[in-house]
């Protein structure tokens, strides 16, 4: 062989080992890129599951039927706060009642003690004037105990009566400016609660159809990813061709060393090399035709659900506008509107407490005054019984009881005045437990429900909740919608296969062109090396495509392998997965 021709040959060999290290880099390549844009749609599909989950929760919050329980709730209670200022002025009017004929009731002691003081002085009179009879003196001082008796007993109910009066006047203190203050502001309060809650129910079915259609694309756009996964085998299958052209050289390079080769000379050697190289070139310009239109197709699903996460993140943005003019504002909103109305609920409610005290302890004064009168009743009817034997006594004594007689005789007048004044203290009094019987009656309407002010806390405390839970979920939403827009982002840049790759494998393509003889293969006299190696360089093949090229090039067909059901997107998706 001649120098020329030898140098060829080892220019050829280095070109080949030149090959076979940028088949190492481009399989290297290929490995690295497709592990990296597997984790960065892992890492897409796991944003977006934990999206999908934020949304199930928000969804749970704007569950509709406990919206409309929360907020039919709030409807009554607007309808009974409607009603509270005409029940605070009822409850004002019969509180004048009750102060009314408490002051009458002052005017009726203060004519008793006036009464009794006349008695005094009438029956002191009576005990000088008999003061010379036997046993008169004695009959005086008992009347003059009893009209003291009497006297006590009055100043007692005078002072029961003037705590009463300090009771009601703190139970109407301000009444007349407070209900006005409610007159005024408890209309729009209870408007304002109806239309809020109106409003929020709108912006409610609003915000949850947004959700929902948030869902139906989140979830599509999950299953693109899901099948860009199961595309994505191209740079596995890609990486296994690639290793197979590489064992071709090594298979080669250990046949040619083996004992079965030592029959063949240079030359049958160097045309079963150029078979190989022909066969490498062959399945390099098919790996490269494949992975240009592989990529191409996972490209295309990549922008196609980069455009679904740019809807996407549309469409969250209108949620954020709703749920800061809406649902979220409008929850805010409600809140306001029912901690204004407790705060005038809460003063009516501890009005109508006061109130309903007031009434319970007039009627405890009332049956204490009414055992009063009646004590009065009967010293008043001692007296008179004590004045008429008196009377009578004296008539015996002739002109020296005529005298006593007159004094006796005004002792039954004033009694008999002492027992009409008592009569009309116990109308009044009758009067008196009457109103404030009805004072308790005044109570706010569905008062067997709990305090109007206590269902309130209740809302309010809903609504807080509700509210707080919704912004918790919304700021949720928010991160996993930015963090669904990076991924996207940093997805669209690192799953470009094509662009880098296909570059790589097209060059990896010519450089073993550049090893193929033009002439052609001549493989007479290799029959027997051919059905040797060939088996061996085919056996790691797994695409029907290579058997195909290796049949070609070889001229012997290769055993296929029994052809299983053809596996579906969801197997591919789960496969790509786990």
């Amino acid at each position: 062989m001649s120098a020329s021709m030898i140098a060829v040959r080892i220019e050829r060999r280095s070109e080949e080992m030149e090959l076979v290290s940028l088949l190492e880099g481009a399989r290297s390549q290929i490995e690295q890129r497709f592990l990296d844009g597997g984790a960065v749609l892992l890492s897409v599909l796991d944003v977006l599951n934990r999206l999908l989950s934020v949304l199930e929760t928000l969804t749970t919050s704007l569950d509709e039927d406990t919206a409309h329980a929360t907020i039919g709730r709030l409807a009554d209670t607007a309808t009974q706060l409607t009603a509270l200022p005409a029940t605070e002025a009822l409850r004002q009017e019969r509180l004048s009642s009750v102060a009314e004929t408490e002051k009458s009731l002052g005017g009726y002691i203060a004519d008793m003690l006036e009464t009794l003081r006349y008695l005094r002085t009438f029956a002191t009179t009576a005990k000088i004037t008999g003061a010379g009879i036997p046993d008169f003196a004695g009959f005086a001082e008992e009347i003059i105990a009893r009209i003291q008796a009497g006297a006590t007993q009055v100043n007692t109910l005078s002072g029961q009566i003037t705590a009463l009066d300090n009771t009601i006047q703190l139970a109407t203190a301000d009444g007349g400016e407070t209900l006005e203050r409610f007159q005024k502001s408890v209309p729009s309060i209870a408007s304002n609660l109806s239309r809020n809650a109106a409003d929020l129910t709108a912006q409610h079915r609003r915000l949850a159809d947004l959700a929902e259609r948030v869902g139906k694309l989140a979830r599509a756009v999950q299953t693109k990813v899901g099948t860009t996964l199961s595309a994505m085998q191209i740079g596995d299958i890609t990486r296994q061709r690639i290793e197979h052209c590489q064992a071709a050289f090594t298979l080669l390079e250990d046949y040619l060393a083996s004992p079965e080769a030592t029959a063949l000379d240079r030359d049958a050697r160097t045309r079963l090399t150029a078979i190989v190289r022909q066969l490498v070139f062959d399945q390099l310009r098919e790996i490269a035709a494949d992975f240009d239109r592989d990529c191409a197709t996972v490209v295309k699903t990549i922008l196609g659900f980069n455009t679904d996460i740019t809807g996407l993140l549309g469409l969250h943005q209108e949620m954020e506008t709703a749920e800061g003019g809406g649902a979220g504002s409008a929850m805010r909103t409600l809140e306001a509107d029912v901690s204004a109305a407790r705060a005038v609920v809460h003063v009516i409610e501890q009005m109508a407490d006061r109130a309903n005290e007031l009434g319970r302890a007039t009627v405890a004064t009332v049956r204490e005054l009414l055992d009063g009168v009646e004590t009065i009743k009967l010293m008043r009817t001692d007296i008179q019984y004590m004045a008429l034997n008196t009377n009578l006594r004296c008539s015996k004594l002739g002109e020296e009881g005529r005298a006593i007689g007159v004094v006796t005789a005004e002792l039954r007048f004033f009694s008999g005045m002492l027992d009409d004044t008592a009569q009309k203290i116990l109308t009044a009094l009758h009067s008196l437990e009457a109103d404030a019987t009805k004072l308790s009656e005044t109570d706010s309407p569905s008062a067997d429900e709990g305090s109007l002010d206590t269902r309130l806390e209740e809302a309010l405390d809903r609504i807080r909740n509700a509210g707080d839970r919704m912004e918790r979920d919304m700021d949720a939403l928010r991160a996993c919608s930015q963090d669904v827009s990076t991924k996207a982002a940093t997805s669209v840049t690192r799953l470009d296969f094509k662009a880098d790759l296909g570059d790589v494998l097209v060059e990896c393509a010519n450089r073993a062109g550049d090893l193929v003889d033009s002439g052609g293969l001549d493989t007479i006299g290799l029959e027997a090396s051919l059905a040797d190696l060939g088996p061996r360089i085919a056996k790691a093949y797994t695409m029907t495509s290579e058997r195909e090229i290796h049949a070609r090039i070889f001229g012997t067909a290769t055993d296929m392998p029994t052809a299983g059901p053809a596996a579906s997107d969801d197997d591919l998706f789960e496969d790509a997965l786990f």
